[in-house]
């Protein structure tokens, strides 16, 4: 069963990346994703960092080494420092309000659960896990090392089991995948970060309370904590994903963490139990030390010198918490990043951890500090984009467009050149959402069939059709970004779009468009060049780029202690390099398309 399923995994991305195919998916596609609305308004008191024995200039320097850091892309950050926010930020297109996929940083989340059922004495952490489903869901044998993992190993991704995250794209039952797995080692003796886990967990939850995962959570969390929009992804069998799939606003994702570091305790209100807290933030297993400077408790990382305990997701996904300085920290972000090695927990710990400390009486007010933390805050949520500098209307201009909802700004005079001309594309399996997103979301198209470009008044708008019935039409701002949502498959995004004219490094025109996804870690560039009167070269990027796949072999020995000798066993016996290198051309393939006359139309 192993072997089979590795094969399905490997055929599936091979026929992806390598064969071009569009219809790699093995399992059904079930839409569930739909937009979610803003978060409520602001929770948390705001208070300048003196007020709160922080420096302003301390918190500017913080935020621009972030900015600046090439190795990170930030969407969002909130830092608060007991119980107030000193500084809040967004980059262009994101917006803290919105909730933004967690990634495995809801693993914590799924771990507060357990927490709660233990509380409750439906469970215990020695519980042996297969006993709590009933015999319909498991094989029908089961081996010794499966029948010994218990509650506690799925907390501490310490099970061994051989089934993880990247067999779920090829597999429906999880559960019963899980417990038929091989288990690498003895349960408890090792660490093996394993999202599946995390979901078995999820389903634990359903079979002792009768309700899935979130609602569950929903009165003994959500509620209490006044978090409202949200969202988890659930699995082919309908269960919560519990290990991802979990979107959150910034502030409440904020509100957690400091429940957390409250002991427990949100308004006055006993939300968990400060005991369960204390093991779960605490070091349960040490990690390599390719996990970055974190060992892992209950679902929760611990820093190494216990100065901190944090909630992560991959690509710059966390809730960083420094139970000394009463900081915390939430971030969304779309950076290369798998664990902890990209650069921001470092900074998060360089300027709030152990060798920070706050003063324990209010800093006199520095004017000058907190107008230029001000300045810094206003210049990360400015137009400095990827397609170039964007000019918000401002007063008159600004009246006008809510007035009259038009702008005074003409379009630019190149739209007119692209205006009412369509292009083919020869068969592809590109599309407008990333490919991470894509896999993850097993949402495939059928690939890129046309580009055409269309303007009303003063909006222009960029029609792709993608095979099947999947046409989007999206409007693009070159003043500032359109806010509009995309519908593929189904499942329906929110998206930020923005556009510009340049000249590149030949001389050439070119069209920069770039779609942001508010919700999620990805974002799709687009160049468009015009070369010749009947041929359109289209390039597409996307943001987190072809270094994540880097960042996936360099953590499975986080993962699987094994994989590094199945991946050297492939690397012997094929053209690795090959293999390697139409996965990164994946990630900025090139297409050339021939325009749509009248005559093509009509054949």
């Amino acid at each position: 069963m192993e072997l089979r399923r590795q094969k399905k995994t490997l055929d599936l991305a091979y026929d992806f990346f390598v064969r071009g195919k569009s219809d790699v998916s093995r399992i059904p596609h079930t839409p569930y994703k739909t937009t979610l609305p803003a978060a409520a308004e602001n929770y948390f008191p705001r208070s300048t960092p003196e007020a709160k024995g922080v420096s302003s200039a301390h918190v500017a320097a913080f935020l621009e080494e972030l900015e600046h850091h090439p190795r990170i892309n930030l969407h969002s950050l909130t830092v608060l420092a007991d119980g107030a926010v000193i500084t809040e930020v967004s980059a262009p297109g994101y917006d803290r309000a919105i909730p933004h996929v967690s990634h495995s940083m809801c693993k914590s989340v799924t771990g507060i659960a357990i927490g709660m059922l233990i509380g409750e004495g439906l469970l215990t952490p020695d519980t042996p896990a297969y006993t709590l489903f009933p015999e319909g869901r498991l094989p029908a044998r089961l081996s010794s090392k499966t029948k010994a993992i218990t509650v506690r190993h799925l907390l501490t991704m310490s099970t061994g089991v051989s089934f993880a995250e990247l067999g779920s794209v090829v597999e429906t039952d999880w559960v019963r995948t899980f417990f038929a797995s091989d288990v690498r080692f003895d349960p408890g003796t090792d660490f093996a970060y394993n999202s599946m886990n995390t979901y078995i967990l999820s389903a634990i939850v359903g079979e002792v309370s009768g309700l899935p995962l979130d609602e569950y959570l929903t009165p003994r969390l959500f509620s209490p904590l006044h978090i409202k929009s949200f969202f988890w992804e659930r699995c082919p069998m309908g269960t919560p994903k519990g290990g991802w799939g979990l979107y959150l606003a910034q502030e409440d994702a904020a509100k957690i963490g400091q429940t957390l570091l409250d002991g427990g305790i949100f308004e006055g209100k006993r939300i968990l139990d400060a005991a369960f807290i204390a093991e779960a933030t605490a070091t349960q297993r040490v990690t390599p030390s390719e996990a970055g400077e974190f060992n892992y408790g209950y679902q929760i990382w611990s820093a190494r010198d216990e100065s901190a305990f944090l909630f992560n997701g991959m690509l710059g996904q966390n809730v960083w918490v420094s139970p000394k300085n009463r900081i915390v920290i939430v971030s969304h972000a779309g950076n290369a990043e798998f664990f902890q090695d990209g650069g921001m927990l470092s900074l998060f710990s360089k300027y709030f951890g152990a060798d920070f400390a706050r003063a324990a009486t209010p800093l006199p007010r520095d004017r000058r500090a907190l107008a230029y933390l001000r300045h810094i805050q206003a210049d990360f949520a400015a137009s400095h984009t990827w397609v170039g500098r964007l000019h918000e209307p401002r007063g008159l201009a600004r009246l006008w467009r809510r007035l009259s909802g038009r702008s005074l700004r003409p379009l630019p005079r190149l739209c007119a050149r692209l205006t009412g001309r369509a292009f083919a594309f020869p068969q592809n399996n590109c599309g407008i959402l990333p490919v991470f997103m894509r896999l993850m979301q097993n949402n495939h198209t059928a690939g890129l069939r046309s580009l055409s470009f269309e303007a009303e008044g003063d909006r222009f708008f960029a029609c792709f059709d993608e095979g099947e019935g999947e046409c989007y039409r999206i409007p693009l701002g070159f003043y500032g970004y359109t806010p509009s949502t995309l519908t593929v498959r189904g499942e329906v995004y929110r998206i930020q779009a923005a556009a510009a004219f340049a000249v590149n490094e030949d001389g050439c025109r070119v069209l920069k468009i770039e779609i942001v996804f508010p919700e999620f870690s990805h974002t799709r560039r687009i160049k468009v060049f015009l070369t010749a009167e009947d041929a359109l070269r289209l390039r597409l990027l996307e943001v987190p780029d072809k270094q994540i796949v880097d960042g996936l072999f360099s953590t499975m020995p986080v993962t699987n202690p094994r994989t590094g000798a199945a991946v050297q066993f492939l690397k012997n016996r094929i053209n690795f390099d090959y293999v390697l290198l139409k996965v990164y051309n994946k990630f900025e393939p090139e297409l050339v398309g021939t325009q749509i006359t009248n005559d093509n139309a009509e054949k």
